[in-house]
């Protein structure tokens, strides 16, 4: 049999030709690869859904999945052979290597290490040590960096096509991602006909920038209102955002312990990280960051529980045996045009130290959730500047230009209008019910 398969709960065979893509199977054996093996895709979600352990590696072998399927629907569609043709290697391996600069949780330790794994990802594939950025140049000396182009937001050499299919409003990451969160954390959001998606977008105009046919409309409507219900079900799930902001905690007061000269026992790879100051790609070897993975701060957690500092040692305790912080939301502003939090701030961390806490600032959390994180789809505003990339767009029998969906849709205003952002705190179990009373003794003007 000539084709390698991967069995997947998606799509049930993913299949890669060991003829014409043998390239693509050193790829997924490299250990910066594998190494996705060992990355939770959502982060500490399995605290609150305990199916949804799934990982890294299983969500981007399902992106080259969708990106085959896509770029044989191109290749058949406006002549688009010689133009796919010519992409196809840059666009499967940008498939596979765009999150493999993810840190331990995903998403969880950017703002602890002060990165975003996209800068990662594209610091481990121009790397000459790593063996992805060897298989790559080994078939292709510029390769490396046309992948690493690809997956760098705001490069403007690749051509905008290639761009909106691996990053944009509407891509076979967010497809791929949307639909995998779903099954496994059994949330069940996350249905629309992503086939449609996938087989009916076409190229339009001389660039050859990215519309979907209007039979496609009702479809990408389910796409957006999908990711609507994901995001307010899964991804910013209150317990989930509570376990983020104690590691996160955690990690400041050891962070802020050794600042002060106290042993916090760290593991090579976290020592190695501190002592660097910076987990910037320019100041930090890449193969030390590789080093840096789910195990070693499971590990490093487990030695935190008997630390002598009994606030380090209560947030790693919390964390291993998943009893967490509680979500207060703060009372309404007296002027809503100020929303200032810092007098109820202050007298929520005098609660927690009548409660017998001394150190208020690692248990009193706020977690502000950006209103651009909340909306599951926002275009670009103006027409002249909208692309596949910042917008959804759709061809209209008898119109030349294609029209933004929400546009066509009037319906999805309602969801792709800004809100202002909003702030919630989380806090110790103990102090919930004097929390509770404080927030409703606090006056309202």
């Amino acid at each position: 049999m000539p084709d390698k398969i991967f069995r997947d709960p998606l799509y049930n065979y993913i299949c890669i030709d060991k003829g014409v893509d043998r390239w693509l199977l050193d790829l997924i054996n490299c250990p910066e690869v594998q190494r996705l093996r060992r990355i939770h895709q959502l982060g500490v979600s399995n605290l609150t859904y305990p199916g949804a352990d799934h990982n890294r590696l299983a969500h981007s072998l399902g992106v080259v999945h969708l990106m085959q399927q896509v770029l044989e629907n191109l290749k058949r569609k406006c002549d688009g052979e010689e133009v796919v043709k010519a992409a196809r290697m840059r666009l499967l391996a940008a498939a596979l290597l765009h999150d493999v600069g993810h840190g331990p949780f995903s998403h969880l330790f950017e703002p602890c290490l002060g990165i975003r794994h996209e800068e990662w990802s594209i610091a481990i594939v121009r790397d000459p040590t790593t063996e992805a950025h060897q298989v790559l140049a080994k078939e292709d000396p510029y390769l490396p960096d046309q992948v690493a182009d690809l997956i760098e937001e705001k490069n403007p050499k690749p051509p905008i096509w290639q761009k909106a299919l691996l990053s944009s409003q509407l891509d076979v990451d967010r497809i791929d991602y949307l639909r995998r969160d779903s099954l496994f954390s059994g949330a069940g959001y996350g249905h629309f006909d992503w086939f449609r998606l996938i087989s009916s977008v076409e190229f339009h105009g001389p660039d050859k920038d990215l519309v979907w046919p209007e039979k496609s409309a009702l479809a990408i409507e389910e796409y957006i209102f999908a990711r609507f219900y994901m995001y307010q079900n899964v991804y910013l799930h209150k317990t989930t955002r509570g376990y983020e902001q104690l590691i996160q905690a955690m990690w400041n007061r050891a962070n802020a312990l050794r600042r002060n000269g106290i042993d916090v026992a760290p593991v090579p790879a976290l020592k190695a990280l501190w002592e660097a100051e910076s987990a910037s790609p320019n100041e930090f070897p890449v193969q030390s960051y590789l080093d840096f993975e789910e195990f070693t701060v499971l590990s490093q957690i487990q030695e935190w529980r008997t630390h002598a500092d009994a606030t380090l040692s209560d947030l790693a305790r919390r964390f291993l045996v998943r009893d967490g912080l509680v979500v207060i939301d703060p009372p309404p502003p007296s002027d809503p045009l100020e929303n200032d939090n810092t007098e109820w701030e202050q007298a929520l961390k005098g609660v927690i130290c009548e409660a017998g806490f001394t150190a208020p600032d690692y248990y009193c959390l706020g977690d502000t959730l950006k209103s651009k994180y909340r909306l599951p789809y926002r275009p670009e505003p103006e027409e002249e500047n909208q692309t596949s990339v910042n917008s959804i767009r759709v061809l209209i029998p008898g119109e030349h230009a294609p029209r933004e969906i929400s546009d066509y849709l009037d319906r999805l205003k309602a969801v792709t209008a800004l809100a202002a952002d909003r702030i919630r705190y989380y806090v110790p179990k103990e102090v919930r019910e004097a929390a509770m009373n404080l927030r409703a003794q606090w006056p309202s003007d």
